[in-house]
């Protein structure tokens, strides 16, 4: 007895798996079938399903002449039929990651310094300000990931002028110069990286001077959140993302596809700068009132510590100027104000422009990563160097 029904239970399953071979067979290769097939594998599975839940004879008798159709119609189709699935397989992946990427998430590469401290571009980490400011996990992880910029001078002696830049296989570029007859190479390019993180800025050099001790990050990268955009809207204080097209200055387009910059003005508003703070009349409105009344997520900008410096008054903002956001379009600023070129110099940006929201940094592993713009300013006073544009 006890041996009959787990026979009939073993009958049962195997029943059940044939019927569901069968209807993934129509479902998968309904489209590349003959009509032939396709009606013997309908027929079949029409006799399947009329069979009774307990008719364990049925079930053997069908399973004894048919049992192996479904199976056998795949394996005809041979190495075909892997390479058709496996192409499936791709499809629907790459086809789902540009939806994300159409929809929801992008990633993007913060390409300049122009939003730093908030977020950062390809920027040097000195040695002694990692020990200083890093969290453990920064400490251990960045060296690990970032290129090693060191350089003390072998032989005392003056810097060519003459400088090369190359790129490695792994697409990094790093840059060689010359003090006396010693070459030296460090990562990055030499007008765009070295010269504002390496101590090179004098004509002779002294055996033992340290030109640099750090690492090179290749700059914050994050995913822009692109669905609220649709629902939500722009609003000042946000760190957005858009396009340069129609995007000019000085008579040229914009270098660079993709800017990101803080939202300071929206349609309507007037914007003048007093004192190096943003001030903002919206519309409707009599009074100007400083932005960070009315976007506190700018409060941190005129804070004076860690970086953060106000907003200097510069070119359509310059002292005494007033501008009045069209409908239609947004203004622009870069947190690093004295480093950045914004709605100042280039105007308004489209609303057909916008691409989304900064939202999530998830690489380097700094201080940074997590929720975009959710970091206090480091409890440091801003202090700026001799040059505003190496800020």
């Amino acid at each position: 007895m006890a041996f009959t029904f787990f026979k009939d239970r073993k009958t049962k399953k195997l029943f059940r798996e044939y019927r569901k071979g069968l209807r993934y067979r129509i479902a998968c290769d309904g489209d590349i079938l003959s009509a032939d097939a396709l009606s013997k594998l309908d027929g079949l599975l029409a006799e399947a399903s009329s069979v009774q839940k307990n008719d364990v004879a049925r079930m053997r008798e069908i399973l004894k002449h048919t049992g192996n159709v479904p199976y056998e119609m795949q394996k005809l189709r041979g190495i075909r039929y892997h390479i058709r699935n496996f192409l499936d397989v791709i499809t629907v992946a790459f086809a789902v990651a540009f939806g994300i990427r159409a929809l929801f998430l992008q990633p993007f590469k913060i390409p300049t310094s122009s939003m730093q401290p908030t977020l950062f571009g390809i920027h040097y980490v000195s040695k002694s300000g990692l020990d200083k400011y890093g969290t453990p996990m920064t400490k251990k992880l960045l060296p690990l990931v970032s290129p090693r910029a060191k350089a003390v001078v072998q032989e005392s002696g003056e810097i060519h002028p003459e400088y090369s830049d190359h790129t490695t296989l792994l697409l990094d570029t790093k840059s060689t110069f010359w003090i006396g007859d010693r070459a030296y190479t460090l990562p990055g390019s030499f007008q765009s990286h070295v010269l504002r993180y390496a101590d090179i800025g004098k004509e002779r050099f002294e055996k033992g001077d340290v030109l640099c001790d750090g690492w090179l990050s290749t700059g914050d990268h994050l995913f822009v959140e692109r669905f609220s955009l649709h629902f939500k809207g722009v609003k000042r204080g946000d760190v957005g993302v858009f396009t340069t097209e129609g995007l000019s200055y000085a008579g040229r387009p914009l270098e660079g596809f993709y800017y990101i910059k803080r939202i300071a003005g929206v349609p309507g508003d007037t914007l003048k700068i007093i004192n190096d703070v943003l001030h903002v009349r919206p519309k409707g409105e009599t009074v100007f009132r400083p932005v960070y009344e009315l976007a506190p997520e700018f409060r941190k900008v005129y804070s004076g510590k860690g970086g953060y410096q106000g907003h200097l008054a510069l070119g359509n903002l310059e002292y005494g100027s007033e501008v009045v956001v069209p409908e239609g379009c947004f203004y622009a600023l870069g947190d690093n104000t004295s480093n950045s070129l914004d709605s100042r110099y280039w105007g308004f940006i489209p609303r057909k422009n916008m691409i989304g929201h900064a939202w999530l940094v998830f690489w380097p592993p700094a201080r940074r990563m997590g929720i975009a713009d959710t970091r206090s300013p480091l409890d440091g006073k801003t202090v700026l160097p001799d040059s505003m544009s190496w800020q």
